[in-house]
């Protein structure tokens, strides 16, 4: 299994090494100078040569993707030019990642344990009123986006009833209560399209192995049902789900964009806005590294659990 895993970082290297060009990039396919765009309309000639400087646009092009190559290897990813001058841009990361980081989480904990339950069932029914109607309602679930159900929370569970607060964040140090209280609405509504994409594909990847040989010889020998479908169903039909449950992280982090302004949140899709409205590039260059790790670390926690689960795949 090490072995596995080593293969699959060894693997990441080239595209880590292509995120960091590109991401240098950004300032480079900037129509016109890029010093001029960043330091703004009404800046001074004075005001627009230290912007240059400060990027090292008056050096080789060559030079400074190198100097960019080492610092990003070396943890420098720049200082904040706008958003708060003279911060290094990975603090306004980290600052926010807690926001960020617990929405996703609960956001995807949610998805599993309402999407697994709900793909089994709707496969043990095939065919049946129940089956359709889940069916139904993925569909349903997959055609709304998180900025559309969002609000609808809000005026229903948050204004109407004032069962959780409509907007804002309390971290879990203020206690657990508290800070679930802020995340539930969020995190609902970032969970409802994976919660349709996986449950999907369980009942799509269940009913296939129900039809297996081996599941049928199981229940032949007069094992149990729940240990027919827990032990031997289950294991096999969730690989497909994974490679489903690994895209739906990245989606559910570009949600965060939209529902982190939605609900007044101030994680990292707050700061990706912001940073883009206030062309601080420094900011938005650490921001595109650290959402392309996350999700080259998703991937490998995917393949990992690949490797887990079918011992075929370690082998290959």
């Amino acid at each position: 299994m090490i072995k596995f895993i080593g293969h699959r970082i060894l693997s990441m290297v080239p595209i880590v090494f292509l995120v960091i060009l590109v991401s240098f990039l950004l300032i480079e396919l900037v129509p016109g100078d890029p010093a001029v765009v960043i330091a703004g309309d009404n800046a001074t000639p004075e005001q627009i040569q230290q912007t240059r400087i400060e990027l090292g646009l008056d050096r080789n092009v060559f030079v400074r993707f190198f100097e960019y190559l080492g610092d990003v290897l070396t943890g420098n990813f720049g200082n904040s030019l706008v958003l708060q001058p003279g911060r290094n841009a990975m603090s306004l990361i980290w600052e926010a990642l807690p926001v960020t980081l617990s929405l996703t989480v609960l956001s995807l904990v949610i998805a599993v344990l309402v999407a697994v339950p709900l793909g089994v069932i709707a496969a043990l029914r095939k065919g049946t009123w129940i089956d359709q109607f889940l069916t139904g309602m993925t569909a349903l679930a997959l055609a709304l986006p998180p900025f559309v159900i969002g609000p609808l929370l809000v005026t229903f569970l948050a204004v109407s009833y004032r069962l959780f607060p409509a907007v804002g964040y309390q971290p879990l140090s203020s206690g657990f209560s508290v800070w679930i209280s802020y995340l539930i609405l969020p995190a609902i509504a970032l969970a409802i399209n994976p919660i349709a994409e996986v449950a999907r594909q369980i009942r799509g990847s269940l009913i296939d192995v129900l039809d297996q040989s081996y599941v049928r010889t199981a229940n032949a020998k007069g094992l149990p049902r729940t240990r027919v479908i827990g032990k031997h169903a289950i294991k096999n039909a969730a690989i497909p789900a994974i490679t489903v449950l690994g895209l739906q992280v990245t989606r559910v982090i570009g949600g965060t964009v939209v529902v982190e302004i939605v609900f007044a949140m101030s994680g990292i899709g707050a700061l990706s806005v912001n940073a883009v409205l206030a062309k601080d590039f420094p900011v938005v260059q650490a921001l595109v590294l650290f959402s392309a790790f996350a999700v080259l670390l998703t991937n490998l926690a995917v393949d990992a659990t690949y490797g887990y689960f079918d011992p075929r795949q370690r082998k290959r």
